[in-house]
């Protein structure tokens, strides 16, 4: 899935309330040098269509380009005040904080278009993430159908 791609199902679906805002080429290599990771393809794709602004998409989660280095730490300080039940690699990239419980990532040694897992206070199990979905393309298609499905106001 391409920049265009994503732009044209959030259009198609009304999820775009503002204008979309997509992050530079030199954001997106100024951040994989801040984390001294490469990013997935398919998450550079997501970051060049709506990295800044993405509509009602992702509306009350912490997604976007400028909390993405805070995300990291806020994400290591939930394993912490949850006495580190697990741990994030040093591949892992935390892209999505919900409500300050609930974090999403992927490990970038795993492909252009990794699976996606998800780690949340109060997990039955919380030593370990469960995989939340097979790819990360997979993971954006069904947020961008839920968030869709959603009656809005404006």
């Amino acid at each position: 899935m391409k920049k265009k791609d994503i732009e044209t199902l959030l259009m198609n679906k009304k999820l775009v309330n503002a204008p979309l805002a997509g992050c530079t080429e030199e954001e997106i290599l100024k951040l994989e040098d801040r984390i001294g990771l490469k990013l997935p393809g398919i998450y550079k794709e997501f970051l060049s269509a709506a990295g800044r602004e993405s509509g009602r998409l992702f509306q009350g989660t912490v997604v976007h380009y400028t909390n993405l280095l805070e995300i990291q730490t806020w994400a290591k300080e939930l394993l912490e005040e949850n006495q580190n039940p697990m741990t994030l690699s040093d591949t892992s990239f935390v892209f999505s904080m919900h409500q300050g419980y609930e974090i999403r990532f992927f490990d970038v040694d795993m492909g252009e278009n990794p699976p996606v897992f998800l780690w949340y206070e109060g997990m039955e199990d919380p030593t370990s993430a469960i995989q939340l979905f097979d790819t990360f393309e997979e993971f954006l298609l069904q947020e961008i159908e839920e968030h869709s499905s959603i009656s809005w106001r404006d």
